[in-house]
């Protein structure tokens, strides 16, 4: 689906990071990384079930069968407790850099400014991504700085774009392609998130740091309690013509 991002947001643990990011320093995790994080909050940094490319109900799974490799025998599956959830290794080994995007579907069916407010706006409250903001709010030439480097990476897959979000308790289907990196369970809606992945091949643990240069001239800094007084959401309504 077609959006508008209006900014992007990069939360952050402590100023250090946050001075990398104005110079333009993007380090990237490998999706792995997310899969296994552990931590005592819940749907926050850490999620098992990143880069799946299929989570099917239980009720749509029409035969699943398992074979003795020894015996030859067919053991028939059924009565599933659960979704089934599957995925491919190499998504896993993707780089990947996640901000909070401040966005709107152009087709979002919205009719009050509260309700727009709602949609775009960052919900600071949930979760614990760090107390540092770097907010982008060039975004033209953010995403001209961001392609013109990673078009310049050769031999490397590339991309970027808004997650979307599906619920786990009735959502059902597959993910096609590079989408499994941009899905994610509604647990994580909060979060807004806009991801940059680069992949080359490798498998590792590794992470990947990406320069797109300076990005002092589009970003301002905040405490992210400040977030939401700093960057506010108004409507103008067109002067009368005499």
């Amino acid at each position: 689906m077609a959006a508008t991002v209006y900014a992007l947001v990069r939360f952050f643990k402590t100023e250090s990071h946050r001075e990398d990011f104005l110079r333009g320093d993007l380090y990237m995790q490998r999706l792995k990384y997310f899969k296994q994080y552990e931590e005592s909050d819940k749907c926050n940094i850490g999620d098992r079930h990143e880069g799946l490319s299929g989570w099917l109900q239980p009720d749509d799974i029409v035969k699943l069968t398992i074979e003795n490799n020894e015996t030859g025998e067919i053991i028939h599956l059924d009565g599933l407790a659960g979704p089934l959830r599957f995925g491919y290794n190499h998504h896993a080994e993707y780089h990947v850099y996640c901000m909070s995007a401040m966005y709107a579907y152009d087709d979002s069916d919205v009719d009050n400014l509260d309700a727009l407010r709602s949609e775009v706006m960052l919900d600071v409250s949930k979760g614990d991504l760090g107390d540092y903001c770097s907010v982008v709010f060039g975004m033209n030439q953010f995403f001209s700085r961001l392609n013109e480097t990673l078009n310049g990476l050769e031999g490397v897959r590339v991309g970027h774009g808004i997650v979307e979000y599906y619920d786990p308790d009735s959502f059902s289907g597959t993910f096609n392609g590079d989408e499994a990196v941009f899905r994610k369970s509604n647990y994580f809606s909060h979060q807004k998130e806009f991801r940059i992945f680069a992949w080359d091949g490798t498998e590792g643990e590794n992470p990947r740091r990406l320069n797109i240069g300076d990005l002092s001239d589009i970003v301002f800094n905040c405490h992210k309690t400040e977030l939401n007084t700093l960057v506010s959401l108004d409507y103008s309504a067109p002067s009368e013509k005499p």
